[in-house]
């Protein structure tokens, strides 16, 4: 057997630089020879550990030098190597079938097999069955599974489902190279395959003369095993292991078996497939001893020793050194874990030449602390880029789509509309303006959906503003860009997305101008609707509500990568680009159960007992490679171990790396308390005065002199509401796309009473169904608002009529509705507005509607329910035009329109308490009303807030008035 030529370069040593430096110095081959570097191939897992050899070979060389060739071999996961001698047949192959395409052309194939197996998904669910399918046959090809061994491996005692998903897969897998045929593609894996083995015969038979370096490469599928094998028994040949562990006990390494989670599994899987052991294996020449850190290495190796190893742990006491550079940081919340990493990271550039980089598969993490660096001006490089659904351009077509698929409700209407890529640079301030007179015109009710309604709802709103033909024709143009998405939106279903890219690049280019295409997000965005236009037609019929969901998981699954601008001190790895990188200081970032270690990966295709039939690989190889990247970033010179003690919605629990050396070293693994309090501090709000209750004392001569019944509860209740309101003139805007409530059908309701009354027509049954439709129309073009509505509006009416004539049989007659009047009281003009007043004789009866409830007993009590009171003053003094008779009765008409229609509290059957002596109550509410607008308004009585809270009727102005920040102390 010839020799083979395994090497391994230990954790605590930098790989990359190991790696450039002994090769600079011509070993394993052709020493002295200066070409012999050039004409030399190093293979690498992925283009991330080229660009860190590449930059080994600067930092080493010191100057100008000829690099190696540096190809890819990679994971399951990676492209073909480029620019490897396979033979000029391979070049003249068909074009390999994209990603998004090979997803787009299964998706029929899922749903075909999801409506036969009576499952119903929405699309965006087929979408990722699609992709998992897609990596499944990636999987099959990779490992060389056949249809005979997947039925073969699922006939066992599997459940009836998963023998329909085997035979599934064997259609698709029969039919697939067929399907590629028939396009003129080929597939990326079988080529992949077909040259790795191509390439592996040749060079078993004729060895390449120049160099040949594998290198970094800890898992592999067997055909590029069995290629790294030939790279080891060339003559020039070299495999480069990352990490083995060659002092590991003998049992302890026989013990690793395919589904064992130890950092050095894969390593022992790659071995096999290679027909080596780990005696082959020899550490790589160089200056080891400048390195150090084997102290760190050996520390590592116990705490994650098997389980069954563990009990050792007391016999092994940790290394003196092991921990030496170590440092961990607990922190409450994903925040300040982006915080202590920001701050440990800008606390390394004060260092002159200093480098720090942190690790995680964390994509929140990632992009909160680069998020945090901005702070300070830093651009920190993320390795693996931000999701186009998150860019600008990418969430500019979800919400496009989302609006649309809402019939252009006002909040995604608006929310479109004020994006930063909508409207045209230059004269932004004139599209932003129009932008929010059409924001002023939609708030309350939501209109009827449709761009119709909403242009209806905008000429309704804005008749007498100067600048509404300004604001019309602005509202023309956008509806026009947009209608292209309403006409896709008006059917329930589309079956070409396709012609919704097109649809899309139509709004985009009609809304926005040539800013939406730049930079890498913008080009992103392009390739993504190009694609769809090209492919899209493939897909089956889809429920055009399912588009948005859909766009936005398409979006997310394009990486964004900026192509420069970058601080090169700096960087952002996600677990697959960190490997063979190395800094100064490494942060491990996100070190909790679900995130490092990631979650078991579920594999919808292939269930565990199936995989290990075929003889794949588990899915706990993916558990074990983040081991093995845990320990290789924690050999750098100095690590921070990072987690949080919460999630955004739950507490955590800490990886089991974290736990592992917190038992393993206990006392000796450090925990850096300062900048965790740092961290928690470092958004604190600066020490400033206690908040006081507001209470504003105006001078007397700017006091309010006129106030109306229905203001005198919320002056006594909450005078600092009154202040704001009635003084300061300031307004609640209704919210964007309210809800109806019932306060505004009280006051539609209050309003077709007075119009019934006066017409005189409230007991024509035909007249009041009219009064309601024209009514309800003008509030609201809403269909479903009037249907919902009339029903209740008509019973609230039929009740008021019924009672009417009830109390026009007992003797009372209407002699007032709904009319105003004033009365001077101590120099403040007291106005109100009855809504109708009853006489019989020569009494008067009070009588105001309510649609919700009436105030309780105990408010009216306390005074803070004086409005029947007060109307009651006014017209017993002739001001609500009636004559000037004593009030014998008062009463509230709760019209509910419910199950009970409507219900009657009236002084001569309820409140008794109250109201049992009337008289005495009006003076009572006489009394205070002139002690309150003495205080208040002819007086100098602060404008305190909220004096009685539990009786102030509205908390609009809580905001305004800070009640946070004092209330309660």
């Amino acid at each position: 057997m010839a020799t083979r030529r395994l090497y391994t370069i230990a954790p605590h040593q930098a790989f990359a630089d190991r790696l450039a430096a002994t090769l600079l110095s011509g070993y394993p081959f052709a020493r002295g020879d200066e070409l012999s570097l050039a004409r030399t191939l190093v293979l690498l897992p992925n283009r991330r550990s080229a660009r860190a050899v590449q930059d080994a070979f600067v930092r080493a060389s010191e100057g100008a030098l000829l690099l190696p060739r540096l190809a890819v071999l990679g994971d399951l996961d990676d492209e073909l190597m480029p620019g490897l001698p396979a033979g000029a047949d391979a070049l003249a192959g068909p074009p390999q079938i994209g990603e998004l395409e090979r997803t787009l052309r299964l998706m029929p194939l899922v749903e075909a097999w999801q409506r036969k197996t009576g499952q119903t998904r929405a699309k965006v669910e087929t979408l990722r069955y699609a992709e998992a399918l897609g990596r499944t046959l990636d999987l099959m090809q990779l490992y060389e599974v056949g249809t005979d061994r997947l039925t073969e491996a699922v006939e066992a005692d599997m459940a009836v489902h998963w023998r329909s998903t085997a035979t599934f897969l064997n259609i698709v897998r029969e039919a697939w190279p067929e399907v590629l045929k028939t396009l003129g593609k080929s597939d990326r894996v079988a080529e992949r395959q077909a040259l790795l083995m191509r390439l592996a015969v040749r060079w078993r038979d004729a060895p390449p003369p120049h160099p040949v370096i594998a290198a970094g490469i800890a898992n592999a599928d067997p055909v590029a095993a069995a290629l790294l094998g030939t790279i080891a028994q060339m003559p020039r040949g070299a495999v480069v292991l990352p990490g083995l562990d060659q002092d590991m006990d003998e049992a302890a390494w026989d013990a690793l078996s395919a589904a064992s989670t130890h950092p050095q599994a894969p390593l022992a899987a790659l071995l096999r497939d290679m027909s080596a052991s780990r005696a082959d294996v020899r550490p790589w020449p160089g200056d080891a001893a400048a390195a150090g850190g084997q102290a760190r290495t050996d520390m590592l190796a116990h705490a994650l020793a098997a389980p069954r190893e563990t009990a050792h742990w007391r016999d092994t006491p940790p290394p003196a050194q092991g921990a030496q550079g170590m440092r961990a940081v607990a922190v409450r919340s994903p925040a300040e874990e982006a915080r202590a990493i920001a701050l440990a990271m800008r606390e390394a550039l004060e260092v002159p030449g200093r480098t720090a980089a942190l690790v995680t598969p964390d994509r929140d993490l990632a992009r909160r602390v680069a998020a945090q660096m901005r702070r300070w001006g830093v651009e920190v490089d993320d390795s693996a880029g931000t999701p186009l659904s998150l860019t600008p351009p990418g969430a500019l077509l979800g919400l496009l789509l989302e609006a649309a698929k809402s019939g252009f409700a006002p909040v995604p209407l608006l929310a479109v509309l004020k994006h930063p890529l909508v409207g045209p640079g230059e004269d932004r301030a004139r599209w932003l303006r129009n932008v929010r007179h059409l924001d002023l015109a939609l708030r309350g009710v939501r209109p009827a959906r449709g761009l119709q309604a909403v242009g209806n709802r905008l000429r309704r709103e804005l008749p007498g503003t100067a600048d509404v033909d300004g604001v019309t024709g602005w509202w023309k143009a956008a509806a026009a860009a947009l209608r292209p998405l309403a006409e896709i939106f008006r059917q329930r279903v589309t079956g070409d997305l396709a012609a919704v890219a097109g649809k899309l690049r139509e709004v985009i280019a009609a809304l926005s101008d040539e800013r939406f295409w730049d930079g890498p997000s913008g080009r992103a965005a392009s390739e993504l609707l190009s694609e769809l236009e090209r492919y899209g037609g493939v897909t089956d019929r889809m429920p055009t509500a399912d588009l948005p969901a859909l766009m936005s998981a398409l979006a997310g699954s394009v990486p964004v990568r900026p192509l420069y601008g970058r601080h090169p001190r700096l960087a952002i790895y996600g677990l697959l680009e960190a490997r063979l990188q190395r800094a100064d200081l490494m942060i491990l970032g996100g070190l909790n159960e679900g995130v490092w270690p990631p979650a078991d990966h579920f594999d919808p295709w292939l269930p565990p007992g199936v995989r290990r039939a075929l003889g794949l690989p588990p899915t706990d190889r993916t558990l074990a490679l983040s081991a093995h990247d845990f320990v290789a970033a924690s050999g750098a010179p100095e690590v921070l171990l990072t987690r949080a003690a919460r999630d955004a919605s739950a507490p955590t629990v800490a990886s089991r790396y974290w736990l592992r050396l917190q038992a393993f070293l206990g006392a000796d693994l450090p925990h850096d308390d300062v900048l965790a309090a740092l961290a928690a501090d470092m958004d604190g709000e600066e020490p400033r005065a206690e908040i006081r209750r507001p209470a504003p004392a105006p001078p007397h001569a700017d006091r309010r002199r006129a106030i109306s019944v229905t203001q005198v509860e919320t002056l006594r209740a909450d005078p600092y509401q009154f202040y704001a309101r009635y003084m300061l003139r300031l307004s609640r805007l209704d919210p964007l796309g309210a809800s109806p409530e019932a306060s505004e059908r009280g006051v539609i309701v209050h309003d077709l009473m007075e119009k019934l009354h006066r017409e005189g027509t409230l007991q024509d049954v035909a007249a009041r169904e009219a009064a309601i439709d024209a009514a309800l129309s003008g509030y609201s073009d809403h269909i479903l608002l009037r249907v919902l509505w009339k029903p209740r509006v008509m019973r609230m009416l039929d009740w008021a009529a019924a009672q009417v004539a009830e109390y026009e049989l007992g003797g009372w007659h209407v002699a007032s509705v709904e009319r105003k009047g004033h009365l001077d009281v101590d120099g403040v003009k007291l106005t109100g507005k009855a809504d109708v007043i009853f006489q019989k004789g020569a009494t008067l009866a009070v009588v105001d509607y309510k649609t919700g409830a009436p105030p309780q007993q105990n408010r009216i009590a306390e005074g803070y329910a004086d409005q029947l009171a007060l109307l009651s003053w006014l017209a017993r003094s002739g001001r609500l035009g009636t004559e000037s008779l004593p009030v014998a009765m008062v009463a509230y008409w709760r019209l509910s329109g419910g199950r009970t229609e409507g219900t009657i509290t009236s002084s001569e059957t309820s409140y008794r308490k109250v109201w049992k002596e009337l008289e005495m109550w009006f003076d009572d509410a006489e009394a205070r009303f002139r002690e309150t607008a003495a205080m208040y308004l002819t007086g100098d009585a602060p404008f305190t807030a909220r004096l009685k809270p539990e009786f102030a009727p509205f908390n609009d102005y809580a905001q305004l008035a800070r009640v946070q920040e004092w209330e309660g102390r």
